[in-house]
This record gives C-alpha cells, sequence and structure tokens, in this order.
C-alpha cells in the first residue's frame, strides 16, 4: 500500500509540474514529423496483462512497421527530435499516466513487449509478479544498451534474445525476489542520478566535440543578441528589476537551443553550410521567438514588451548566419592544401547547367579549376552576375575572355547551348590552344541523358570530351 500510495503521490506531483513542459514537447514533436504525439504499443505488465503504455513518439510514423521491434544503432527511423529525447530519457516521462491509473509503478522491471515475453522460461515469468517500473535495476545498469550491439549487426530481435534479454531479466529476478519499500526508494535515487549523469555521455560528448563547441558558441550569441535587443528598444536604459529582463532571456536561451537542435542546426557539415541551412535558422528563430514570447504572456509578464522578440529574431539569425559563414569558410580553408595553385576556368554557359558547375567548382576545396567568368549565348544574361561571377558575353568574346583573364581550362555546358553554338565554342577553344571539356550538368547524368550528333558537342553520360 505505501508503494503506491507514492506512485500515486508522485505520478501526479510529476505531471502538476511538468505539464507545461510536456505541451511544449508535444508541440516540437508536431512541428518536427507527422503523426501522432505519444507512441502506443503493447506491453505485458502484471500477471501476464498486457496494457498500452504512453511514450512520446521518437520515431516515424509507422516505424515498427518497417523493421526491427528495437531500435538499432543510428536507426534511421529515429527523428530529430526523437534523438534529443531518447538521449535525456525524456521520452518516458509520459509513463505517469500509466503509473497514476495503476498499470506501471515508479519502480520496477521495465515492461516488455508480448514478442519477446513469449521466449521467457517458468522461472523467468516471475518478474511479472510486480507491477513494471519507469526506473529498474536494468534501466540503471543497461542504460547504454545500444552500445552492447555489435557493429554491422543483421539479426538485432535475436542477438537480443540470446544475449541481453538474459541479463536483464537476471536482475529484475533478484529485484523482485528481494524487493522492498526502503530497496525502491534507494533505486528512485539512483535511477534520477543515473538518467542525468548517463545524459553526459563522455566518448558522444567528445566525437562532436565541434558541435558542442557550436552549441556553446550559440548560446553566448543568443544572450548577447537578448541584451542587445533589450537595450535598442529601451534606449539602452536597464530595467529597474534585474527580473524583467533576466527570466525573458533565459526563457529565449532555451528555447531558441531546442529549437536550434530539432531543426538540425547542430547536424550539418560546416563546410557545406548553404541555403537549406539558412532556412532551417529561419525556422528555428521563428518558432523560438514564438514559444519564447508565448511563455513570457502566460507567466504573468504581459507588460514586456513584445517588439524586443522580433528585433531580437533579426539580430540573432544575422550573428548565427555570420558565424556559420565565417565557420565554413575556416573549414574550407583547412580542406584547401596549402600553396595549391587553380588553375582559372571559364564556364560556357549560364543556365542552370552552367550554374551547377560554377558552384560545384566554388564549392570543392580540393577542386584545382577557379571559375573567373561565363559565356552565354543570350545577350540579355550579358553584364549580369552567378555566385559574384560576371557573364563576360558571347562565343566572340572566347578569345578575348581566356586572354584578358589567363583562363586555363573551359568547361562548356551542353545543357546551356544549341548544338552549334557547342560547336563554335570548340573550334574557338581549339584555335586559341586553351584546355576545354564538353561536360554533361548533374541532371543529365541524373537523368540519363544523352546528346547525339557528329560534331563535337558529342558526348557520353557520364564521361567529359576532352580537348
Amino acid at each position: 500500500m505505501a508503494k503506491r500510495a507514492v506512485d500515486i503521490l508522485g505520478a501526479s506531483i510529476g505531471l502538476l509540474i511538468l505539464g507545461p513542459v510536456l505541451l511544449l514537447i508535444a508541440l516540437i514533436i508536431k512541428l518536427d514529423s507527422s503523426g501522432p504525439v505519444f507512441f502506443r504499443q503493447e506491453r505485458v505488465g502484471r500477471h501476464g496483462r498486457n496494457f498500452r503504455i504512453f511514450k512520446f513518439r521518437t520515431m516515424v510514423q509507422g516505424a515498427y512497421k518497417m523493421g526491427s521491434r528495437l531500435t538499432t544503432k543510428r536507426d534511421p527511423r529515429v527523428t530529430r527530435v526523437g534523438q534529443i529525447l531518447r538521449w535525456f530519457k525524456i521520452d518516458e516521462i509520459p509513463q505517469l499516466i500509466n503509473v497514476l491509473i495503476g498499470e506501471m509503478s515508479m519502480i520496477g522491471p521495465r515492461p516488455e513487449d508480448p514478442h519477446f515475453v513469449a521466449f521467457y522460461d517458468q522461472r523467468q515469468r516471475h518478474v511479472l509478479d510486480v507491477r513494471p517500473g519507469m526506473l529498474g535495476p536494468s534501466q540503471i545498469l543497461g542504460r547504454d544498451e545500444l552500445e552492447s550491439y555489435p557493429e554491422g549487426l543483421k539479426d538485432t530481435e535475436q542477438y537480443y534474445i540470446d544475449h541481453i534479454l538474459p541479463d536483464k531479466l537476471g536482475r529484475d529476478l533478484e529485484y523482485v525476489e528481494t524487493a522492498s519499500f526502503l530497496g525502491d526508494m534507494s533505486l528512485l535515487v539512483r535511477g534520477v542520478w543515473a538518467t542525468v549523469v548517463g545524459a553526459i555521455k563522455t566518448k558522444f560528448l567528445w566525437r562532436r566535440r565541434y558541435r558542442v563547441a557550436l552549441f556553446l558558441l550559440d548560446a553566448i550569441l543568443i544572450v548577447t543578441s537578448c541584451y542587445l535587443a533589450f537595450m535598442i528598444r529601451n534606449d539602452f536604459t536597464l530595467p529597474e528589476r534585474a527580473q524583467f529582463f533576466f527570466y525573458p532571456m533565459l526563457i529565449t536561451l532555451v528555447a531558441r537551443l531546442a529549437s536550434l537542435a530539432s531543426f538540425g542546426a547542430y547536424q550539418g557539415v560546416l563546410a557545406y553550410f548553404g541555403l537549406w541551412d539558412m532556412l532551417a535558422l529561419v525556422k528555428a528563430i521563428a518558432a523560438s521567438a514564438l514559444v519564447a514570447g508565448g511563455l513570457t504572456f502566460f507567466i504573468g509578464m504581459q507588460s514586456f514588451p513584445r517588439s524586443v522578440f522580433v528585433i531580437d529574431s533579426v539580430l540573432i539569425l544575422l550573428m548565427l548566419a555570420g558565424l556559420r559563414y565565417v565557420l565554413r569558410a575556416v573549414s574550407r580553408g583547412r580542406t584547401r592544401q596549402k600553396g595549391q595553385h587553380r588553375e582559372k576556368a571559364l564556364v560556357v554557359g549560364a543556365g542552370m547547367g552552367g550554374e551547377q558547375i560554377v558552384r560545384a567548382l566554388m564549392d570543392d576545396p580540393a577542386c584545382p579549376y577557379r571559375p573567373v567568368g561565363f559565356i552565354d549565348e543570350s545577350p540579355e544574361r550579358w553584364g549580369s552576375m552567378i555566385h559574384g561571377i560576371r557573364i563576360l558575353g558571347g562565343a566572340a568574346e572566347v578569345p578575348l575572355a581566356v586572354s584578358a583573364n589567363g583562363i586555363e581550362a573551359v568547361f562548356i555546358c551542353v545543357s546551356d547551348l544549341s548544338e552549334r553554338g557547342v560547336a563554335d565554342v570548340v573550334e574557338t577553344c581549339q584555335k586559341v590552344g586553351v584546355e576545354y571539356r564538353v561536360v554533361p550538368t548533374l541532371s543529365d547524368l541524373l537523368n540519363g541523358d544523352q546528346q547525339s550528333g557528329d560534331g563535337p558537342a558529342s558526348v557520353t553520360t557520364g564521361v567529359a570530351a576532352t580537348g
């Protein structure tokens, strides 16, 4: 009776205190991916009775119809938000509902899937004599269960049945045979401690030390941006009460970092930071501004000027984007070999294909070519710029462009030119004695397109014709 009273009291207080946080998590889950907020799956409870467990959904909808019942290492079914929820064990918190209605306890063996319970022998089934728990010996000692699986494992379920499940059941059986109220309280404290400490994975953090450093830099910029936005809005005058500024700043910091993480701001490769990463920043900043503005309103700070969040959003976007572009330049600078000579290149064709070629030449730090100009058949494009590179003129300007810019290689994009145009440029390149390459675009290669003809314009998909 004492244990059940603690369960009811603990679950009630937990749900009451964590209610607003759970609602926020539910909103983030819905924004991150389609599907329900909760994952409801059958588990085997006390005396073998089945029940449906409450967990925050951490995988794509219908994940358990796609493969293994168990989560594997680097499981592609896990969502971005789900990864964070699993790391901190936040996905387990809704099980307080199961505790409150009597299907689970705060402390006890973890409830198992009916599929795996079918493999229990007679002695192992004694773990079903007690209510399953949110925290228990197997969860404390086997927190990093995924690390127990060998790399490249094909049959995860069979490995679990043969190697992991027996150890878990051994610990659970020992708990059932020696369970006591004081022992449960001790496990409760140890379980909370293991969850907090277990979230700090040294090896994991070291492998991702650059992302952690970026996270900390972002935190500093967020605080700086909040301060500047507030000072700009209030004519650089600090409030009489520090709380008037401190609480909104703290809420914004937490909301913004959580939003950046959920929108993948720390999963991209900085050397390739671009438009899509920028859009992710915009979404994260907009979402966190709405959350922070709403929370400050509902906690009684209606007098806090909402315009601060607008100013802050603009400032922090500039700061975060600027930081990432600087880090991208540094990263590419390290990749590029010191003293590496890059040949000046001319790209013929200023359409979609030519733009792809130039972007590829510019984005690859190890590329030996540096685009310095375009040539295009369309007069209306002459004098314009693409990625900061000028369109110098038409085919007649190729000789002058080559000599004036010291061009050492010409890339001719067949998809942006007529067959006659390709032939004219190839003939000009041969006359001036500059290396040329007739190349298909990436879309040509992916679509399997192939141009045909008897002249130099002929190319075979996947092979560049070189003069």
